[in-house]
């Protein structure tokens, strides 16, 4: 719980505390099984610690989370950024029946680094691609991912059936009113309620409210 609590306060609120990570970011390939390459931006922290993997929207790349994943970093974390498959530098076309073997490049190549504590990896992400990146991650995973941080988005049958059976994941939900993709609100909603688990946590910015992220 402690972990689910510091990861969603970093993602969600950038602190002015914490010294970026200077030049610990690489890019680097991960190569999928049928041959397609994602690009990812692979941030380490300066000692052994958690890992986390980060998952973009549609409309963005993984350059969004640039400045979270250095504070994460800062702060003692391990974490990857991943381009989704067609789109940013990653190459192929999107195709959501790729998704289990690119989270799976992206989760091996994350927790095959030094320095990195295999059993203690969160993931996080925002709208469409983001949640199923990261659902996908913990469903796939659950042994090692021990936090779940999911924002403005929303998964497929499969991803609501794992939320609804995982009641030992700590899992945060986070939406807006200034939501760019109505009904994105009335799904967060859905994760929320379909999830068992007793340390879940709802965050709902109201319009009246100037949410934390719509920086990103």
């Amino acid at each position: 719980m402690k972990q689910l609590l510091f990861l969603s306060s970093a993602l969600i609120v950038i602190t002015a505390s914490a010294e970026p990570a200077k030049d610990s970011a690489r890019v680097v390939d991960l190569k999928t099984p049928d041959g397609t390459v994602l690009k990812g931006t692979y941030v380490a922290a300066t000692k052994l610690g958690p890992g986390v993997l980060l998952f973009h929207q549609s409309n963005r790349t993984r350059t969004s989370w640039d400045g979270v994943a250095q504070q994460l970093a800062a702060a003692g974390m391990n974490v990857l950024t991943v381009d989704s498959r067609g789109h940013g530098e990653s190459g192929g076309k999107y195709d959501n029946r790729k998704t289990p073997e690119d989270v799976d490049a992206a989760f091996n190549y994350l927790v095959s680094q030094p320095g990195v504590n295999r059993d203690a990896i969160g993931a996080g992400g925002a709208g469409w691609l983001g949640v199923i990146g990261s659902v996908e991650a913990a469903r796939r995973h659950p042994k090692e991912i021990k936090s779940l941080v999911l924002m403005s988005g929303e998964t497929l049958r499969d991803g609501l059936q794992f939320l609804h059976q995982a009641s030992q994941l700590p899992e945060l939900f986070v939406f807006s009113d200034e939501d760019e993709y109505p009904p994105t609100q009335d799904a967060m909603k859905l994760l929320y309620v379909t999830a068992s688990s007793p340390s879940k946590k709802l965050v709902h910015y109201s319009a009246a409210e100037d949410a934390p992220w719509l920086w990103y």
